[in-house]
């Protein structure tokens, strides 16, 4: 029996050496399926970060023509912003320019007036001395 002791030991040892080399071969098969499911994953994150890049310099690109388009816009009020000024001052020189003018005229105007009244005061005047020698006139003949 002592015999069979060691035969036990060792079919023991032969079945406990295969149920681990069993058991080692699930885990390494588990392993690598986690090893693929992995992959998987590491691939479908590194899709998403290149469309994720694609999308960062597609944005980066629709910024920079907004930033360029937003330059120019800024340059363009500029532009209108000194356009309208000039055109103010125009607008005020031509307001100075026509007040100018309308005093001017005013001034025309009541000189014109005054120099009517003098005319007609003298046409009277003129009037009367004719009237005043056809009446001597007339005196003188009767």
């Amino acid at each position: 029996m002592a015999g069979a002791d060691p035969q036990k030991q060792l079919i023991s040892l032969i079945r406990s050496f295969a149920s681990e080399k069993s058991q080692g071969e699930h885990r390494i098969a588990g392993l690598n399926e986690r090893i693929e499911q992995l992959r998987s994953e590491l691939d479908s994150a590194n899709a998403d970060l290149e469309d994720a890049k694609r999308l960062k310099e597609t944005t980066e690109q629709e910024l920079k023509g907004l930033e360029v388009e937003l330059a120019m816009n800024e340059a363009s009020i500029q532009t209108l912003e000194a356009r309208i000024s000039m055109i103010q001052d125009e607008i005020s020189i031509a307001g100075s320019g026509l007040d100018a003018l309308k005093n001017e005229e005013s001034a025309l105007r009541d000189d014109f007036i005054k120099k009517m009244f003098q005319l007609n005061k003298t046409i009277r005047k003129y009037q009367e001395k004719i009237a005043h020698a056809f009446h001597k006139d007339k005196l003188m003949r009767t």
